[in-house]
């Protein structure tokens, strides 16, 4: 599936996707990061964890103030399962605010775009890891969201790059741990599970909320919080995850970890 072309469609007046090659620029997504997306996994034609991705989309929408009415979720899973009803596909869906102007928006209309493109599984295993030098993460009322302004996690993984490290975790700006380069963090100490509160500044990913109700679930306790990357030297395992799945760190600086995650999680993006 690696050779599959990433193909690009636009919603139609009534209501239809159509292929499209051509976007309406500029916009305001393209000027302003002003909107969101929703990265989805497409499996045997249906979205993997399609509500989690649906209460988070509107979510996000209702945090901008982009107005929902028009955007259709089922009409989008439909659509999907007729055009790939077999294979597994990545699925951005683009979301931003309709119109021009400059900062002050004409409108809070929204408008739409979705790219289909191949699937690739996240590693099972990243050997090395560090902390960012250069990239600080801050809180705000919409931190949380998957806005188009991503230029953070660009830097991020420049910076991962230019390091030859397999990921980078980023702190917040009062330096407590907040998430990794595209994925949610989190680590193991004896029976409890932590990951980095919203507070710090991650994204709140639709991975991340699967795997906190799957172990909740299980009854394992998880502890959402602020905690200083020293915290990373009592863990027995760290991981990190997003749509695409989990991956074990099995090095962070000098400390080494083991690459067995909670046995809850080993079956849960399959």
């Amino acid at each position: 599936m690696s050779d599959f072309e990433t193909v690009f469609y636009k919603p139609e007046r009534n209501g239809a996707w159509e292929e499209t090659q051509i976007l309406k620029v500029p916009n305001r997504g393209m000027n302003f990061g002003d909107g969101i997306f929703e990265t989805m996994v497409l499996d045997q034609g249906r979205i993997r964890f399609s509500e989690q991705h649906k209460n988070r989309l509107f979510r996000g929408l209702d945090i901008l103030q982009i107005h929902r009415e028009g955007v259709d979720f089922e009409s989008l899973e439909d659509f999907l399962l007729e055009s790939y009803p077999s294979g597994t596909f990545r699925v951005r869906w683009n979301l931003y605010r309709a119109g021009s102007g400059k900062y002050t928006a004409e409108s809070n209309d929204c408008e739409e775009m979705l790219q289909v493109s191949a699937f690739r599984p996240a590693p099972q295993i990243k050997e090395r890891c560090e902390i960012s030098d250069r990239v600080r993460l801050s809180f705000s009322p919409w931190s949380e969201c998957k806005t188009l302004n991503a230029l953070p996690y660009v830097m991020a993984a420049l910076e991962r790059e230019s390091r030859n490290l397999d990921e980078l975790i980023l702190l917040d700006q009062r330096g407590y741990l907040s998430e990794a380069t595209a994925s949610n963090l989190f680590w193991q100490i004896g029976d409890e599970v932590f990951t980095p509160s919203l507070s710090c500044g991650c994204i709140s990913g639709t991975g991340r909320r699967v795997i906190l109700d799957a172990l909740r679930e299980a009854g394992v306790n998880c502890r959402e919080g602020e905690f200083l990357p020293q915290e990373l030297k009592k863990a027995d395992c760290v991981w990190v995850s997003n749509v695409t799945g989990i991956s074990s760190i099995v090095q962070l600086g000098s400390k080494i970890y083991s690459a067995e995650i909670h046995p809850v999680l080993t079956s849960l993006f399959l």
